[in-house]
């Protein structure tokens, strides 16, 4: 009765209209007579133009037929309100535009910042709109998702198309695996975050974790912004559907599933402890339908009651999975919480965790050095859940146990999460260490490599500029040691950065115990080509550039050779001249007689006679 109700209403309308009015007694110019429109601007309200990018100003206006356009002025202004170009024209009909040339205000070569847009358009009975809008130059990179999970690993990008301004949209297939978002194919700018399928990506954040299938991959820039929307459609009995139990309160949307198949869905991770309550629900506050399980039979029933969480494994992350056609779940086990080992005789006392690393299997690893005192072993930084012993070096982890007592030295600690037994084991110290840091001269990115003496200490000759370095075992983060304390000092297992001012040193660094210093090293100039023979070095200056010095000085005819701190155990020869690369203990440089700018390059190794 309604759908036919309102079309009579319309109609009869209508019939009034044509009865009450002539032809020519409609008022055609009021339809047709209306002021002019701004229908679209370039750049638009908001856009990013890339920086060095030229771009022309383009606005298109409309207007009635009765009063139809006439003129229009247009103009720029930069950050600090100072006008850069200005353009007035004459427009004509109901449609026509206007385009300031970005040769006019040098477009390529505006600074980055915000921008402003005044336009005013007049029609020909004198009405008129002003707009203002906004724009940026700022770098507007390509943006590309690379990771273990799409079809090039992390070898190479998968670019994103821009949409619309700053919105990159893709449809991919991936894998298992992780992603991470990229400007320009390089790590100078990444984004990533831990959290699938949405989230907020963050400047080198974590790698996001990704589920196998199909998907509309959305990446907002620069607010780092995403999301993984499927691209494919997949038929379900819920419309969504939510983990929830005693762990949130039976409410929220923290746990939701992703549809990954036909009635499959599935939530990748979610820590579960036996005892756990819980139920599946089509939404975050039980709206819709629930499910449960009456008979503890793995299969769900609509309503049922609550699910008691149980698995081997214990304390654990899971995979759920539930199908709801068949109402079957499963958990399958991921990983172990985190576990650290705290206590007074801890670098760090009781008052923080050092982390163990996980190997799999349940078994946690970690090489530290410990004083006399004693230890615990807990998951997730939290008491809740903590294991102790009463035998040293080895011994049963009894849950809430006492306190294990320790002697100093450096250990390689195992704890064994599944069996739930502790192991100390004397540690030899490491075979590779070097130093990384961006004092250092591969940066953050390479470690310079470090002497071995064979018996867990390391020694270096290296020139560094001011800034930060750490210690780390096997060109990995897995094992560093670092302090706030310089020239000296004890490195703790991800400790600070060290702090170091410019120079050349003699670093030395215990891999059992952490001890290291760096202590200034003099290069000298020594042979019978110099002034004080094979007896005496002739000392060089350090001079701006890091790692270099030099030394003005009148040689004979002879032999030359590079050595530290005036003695033979770090020297450095070649059979060339007058430019080369000494080697430790290489061949005597042949020198001819004149007066010569020696430059040796500690960190490379390159000499030059000038």
């Amino acid at each position: 009765m309604k759908k036919i109700f309102k079309p009579s209403l319309l109609l009869l309308g209508i019939v009034a209209l044509l009865f009450s009015c002539k032809k020519d007694e409609i008022d055609t110019t009021a339809l047709t007579d209306f002021p002019p429109g701004i229908f679209s601007i370039t750049p638009a309200d908001g856009a990013v133009v890339g920086s060095g990018q030229n771009f022309d100003v383009v606005v298109k206006f409309v207007s009635g037929s009765v009063s139809t356009l006439s003129t229009t002025t247009v103009k720029v202004f930069n950050a600090s309100g100072t006008e850069i170009a200005t353009k007035t024209q004459g427009l004509v009909g109901t449609a026509d535009s206007i385009v300031v040339e970005g040769s006019t205000f040098d477009a390529s070569n505006l600074p980055l910042g915000d921008y402003k847009l005044e336009i005013t358009v007049t029609d020909t009975k004198g009405k008129s709109l002003s707009r203002t809008t906004n724009f940026k130059i700022g770098i507007k990179p390509n943006i590309g998702i690379i990771g273990s999970a799409t079809p090039t690993g992390w070898d190479s990008d998968t670019d994103m198309p821009e949409v619309s301004p700053g919105v990159y949209e893709l449809v991919i297939t991936l894998g298992s695996g992780a992603v991470k978002f990229r400007a320009n194919d390089a790590w100078t700018v990444n984004w990533g975050a831990n959290t699938f399928p949405s989230g907020v990506g963050t400047q080198d954040g974590a790698d996001i974790p990704v589920q196998p299938g199909t998907w509309k991959v959305r990446f907002e820039f620069p607010s780092g912004a995403y999301s993984f929307t499927s691209a494919v459609t997949y038929t379900s009995v819920a419309k969504d559907l939510y983990l929830l139990g005693s762990f949130n309160n039976f409410q929220g949307n923290n746990y939701k599933f992703n549809l990954v198949d036909n009635n499959t869905w599935v939530l990748n991770e979610i820590l579960l402890k036996p005892g756990d309550l819980l139920k599946f629900s089509e939404g975050p506050n039980f709206m819709g339908n629930n499910w449960g399980d009456n008979d503890g039979d793995g299969r769900a029933e609509l309503f049922g009651n609550n699910i008691s969480f149980n698995a081997p494994e214990g304390e654990a992350y899971y995979k759920v999975t539930f199908n709801d056609k068949t109402r079957f779940y499963t958990y399958t086990f991921v990983k172990y919480p985190s576990i650290g080992i705290i206590g007074s005789a801890t670098p760090t006392g009781w008052d923080s965790d050092t982390d163990l690393n996980y190997e799999g299997n349940g078994i946690f690893k970690v090489k530290i050095t410990l004083s006399d005192g004693e230890v615990k072993f807990r998951a997730e930084d939290s008491w809740s859940n903590n294991w102790g012993g009463a035998t040293f070096p080895s011994g049963a982890a009894v849950f809430n146990g006492p306190n294990i007592p320790v002697t100093a030295g450096t250990y390689d600690v195992t704890f064994d999460r599944a069996n739930l037994t502790y192991n100390f084991e004397t540690a030899a110290g490491f075979q590779d260490v070097g130093i990384i840091g961006n004092a250092t001269p591969g940066g953050w990115d390479a470690d310079t490599d470090m002497s071995g003496n064979g018996d867990g200490t390391f020694s270096l000759i290296v020139g560094l500029g001011d800034g930060f370095v750490k210690f780390r075992a096997n060109n990995s983060w897995d094992v560093n040691w670092g302090s706030s304390n310089f020239p000296s000092g004890t490195g703790t297992q991800g400790g600070a950065d060290i702090p170091v001012t410019k120079g050349i040193y003699f670093v030395t660094f215990n891999s059992i115990t952490g001890e290291y210093s760096f202590t200034p090293a003099s290069i000298g100039l020594i042979g019978n080509a110099t002034p004080g023979g094979w007896d005496t070095d002739t000392d060089m200056i350090e001079g701006t550039e890091v790692g270099v010095v030099t030394l003005n000085i009148t040689l004979t005819d002879g032999f030359a050779k590079f050595r530290v701190n005036d003695g033979w155990t770090y020297n450095w020869g070649s059979n060339t001249f007058p430019n080369g690369t000494g080697t430790p203990g290489g061949a005597d440089i042949p020198v001819t007689a004149g007066s010569y700018t020696v430059k040796f390059n500690v960190n490379t190794k390159e000499y030059s006679f000038e």
